[in-house]
């Protein structure tokens, strides 16, 4: 039985040490995985940012050349004419702006402005018009202005439109917005201010701030008059999402392929210290098991001594009215008194006596046999057991028994009534050597306490301490073995795992016994 416990306590060891390692590497390679997790979407985070910052940067630098574009075509149409020198009319203008309007496709609009009269070609619908009223435009533009005089001066209008829709929009999309928060231009979704697409905080962020991050997928960068707002583009941003979630996938299995690796491989060198260090906790074990047998059989026999008095103590009295009966039948045959009558009750007499004799072999034989099995058994019955047992020894004690309790309890009965006799044979003790004149002993029970208290002065509380340590005795050499508290510690505290303490009453000792 104890090999079976020993193999199998060593193979939960195993075991434990095993997934112990395997947790620890799971847990390291784990923490490596979060930190690598973490730095590869700051970078891709990172990557981001470079990307908005550099495409800004050259968006800003498209866009202004487009308005020097404008400004070198409004410059040339003033200095590469007679505007300045004589008084353009409708037909001289029409044809320079017609031929400008073709030359550039970005160009949508020239006006010569003069004392607050225009004239004006622009495109529509692929043609142009001239000094054509109910054209308007309206696509996000910019206004070139060059002045000829005082007087007079040439406006073009630049579409930007085309422009931003020719933009890449893989990793991000862009928004123009006025100094208002109205939306000019977006390539990806239909809104008029920029508080219907954010909630107010981030909005006023972007119309406050300048050439910054709002947050890690929006950048704001100013652009003359207006605001060009980077968004980072969500279809690559749940793209990012799902690579970021299949390289967590694949790292945590190959942490845990790693861990089981490392744990197991780490783990095998404390096998063999376990080994030899189990066997030497077996052998410290079994020796302490044998030195608690060794105590057991110690009590045992001195209990056995003490048990063979009491026996020598309670037969005195049978073997007596045995050795009278003997007197009295030699008498009555030799005064020829013997009859029917006197056999019967000669028969009867002597046959009390030796069933009492006998019945009390069997009483202490049943107190030092072994049990085999642990059983249910009532308190009470263990405790009267116990003072039938001590009959002879009690004869000038009063007990008073106060049974509260109907519990029963599980484990090796006769181990628990050698306990309660060694609590009671202290206590007799105790009241003899110290010449008690009326002794007491009470009895009390209640669900899980038992409570055995006298009234001999109690235990001094220098040694109180003591009294449950092996061979520890105030008793004579020749009275006491100090292995009787001892074992009732033992088995109460590691058979019953219940708990056995002394304390003193304003009478006496209590020992008391909890049950739990």
């Amino acid at each position: 039985m104890l090999e079976e416990l020993d193999i199998k306590l060593n193979n939960n060891y195993r075991v434990n040490i095993t997934l112990a390692f395997i947790f620890f590497a799971l847990f390291i390679i784990v923490i490596i995985s979060t930190v690598v997790m973490f730095y590869w979407t700051k970078i891709s985070s990172e990557n981001f940012q470079n990307r908005v910052k550099f495409e800004s940067q050259n968006i800003i630098l498209k866009f202004n050349q487009k308005i020097e574009t404008a400004n070198d075509s409004a410059l040339g149409i003033v200095n590469g004419t007679l505007i300045k020198k004589m008084k353009p009319n409708e037909e001289f203008l029409s044809t320079i702006f017609k031929t400008f309007l073709f030359a550039n496709k970005d160009f949508v609009r020239i006006s010569y402005v003069k004392d607050n009269n225009e004239f004006m070609c622009g495109k529509y619908n692929q043609k142009i018009y001239c000094n054509y009223s109910k054209y308007n435009l309206d696509d996000f533009n910019i206004n070139t202005t060059i002045n000829i005089d005082k007087n007079s001066s040439i406006k073009i209008q630049t579409k930007l439109s085309d422009f931003f829709n020719s933009l890449p929009t893989d990793v991000f999309n862009l928004m123009i917005l006025d100094n208002h928060g109205k939306v000019l231009f977006t390539n990806f979704i239909k809104t008029k201010s920029i508080f219907d697409l954010f909630n107010h905080t981030i909005a006023r962020e972007i119309l406050k701030k300048q050439n910054t991050f709002i947050t890690n997928d929006i950048y704001v960068h100013n652009l003359n008059k207006y605001k060009i707002v980077f968004i980072q583009n969500k279809k690559l941003l749940k793209k990012q999402k799902i690579i970021t979630r299949n390289l967590a996938v694949t790292m945590f299995i190959l942490s845990l392929v790693l861990a089981v690796f490392f744990g197991y491989f780490f783990s095998k060198p404390l096998y063999s210290f376990y080994d030899e260090l189990n066997k030497r906790v077996n052998h410290e074990v079994e020796k302490n098991r044998e030195k608690e047998q060794m105590l057991m059989h110690q009590n045992k026999l001195a209990s056995l001594g003490e048990m063979l008095g009491n026996i020598a103590h309670q037969w005195r009295h049978p073997i007596t009215r045995l050795s009278l009966l003997v007197q009295n039948l030699e008498m009555a045959y030799k005064m020829g008194k013997i009859d029917d009558k006197f056999v019967d009750k000669f028969k009867t007499k002597s046959l009390e006596q030796i069933n009492y004799m006998s019945q009390t072999i069997d009483d202490f034989t049943g107190f030092f046999k072994k049990d085999k099995e642990k059983q249910n058994f009532y308190i009470d019955e263990v405790i009267d057991d116990a003072l039938k047992l001590l009959e002879v020894r009690i004869k000038n004690i009063n007990i008073i028994k106060t049974y509260n309790s109907n519990q029963k309890i599980n484990g090796y009965k006769t181990e628990f009534s050698q306990v309660i006799l060694n609590i009671l044979n202290n206590a007799i003790d105790a009241l003899n050597e110290k010449n008690i004149e009326n002794k007491n002993i009470w009895i009390r029970t209640e669900e899980n306490l038992i409570e055995i208290e006298d009234n001999a002065g109690g235990v001094d509380e220098k040694i109180k301490d003591k009294i449950f340590e092996p061979y520890f005795t105030t008793k004579f050499q020749s009275q006491g073995t100090g292995i009787g508290l001892y074992m009732s510690k033992i088995i109460i505290t590691k058979h019953f795992n219940s708990k056995l303490e002394v304390e003193n009453s304003k009478f006496g000792a209590i020992f008391k016994i909890a049950l739990f």
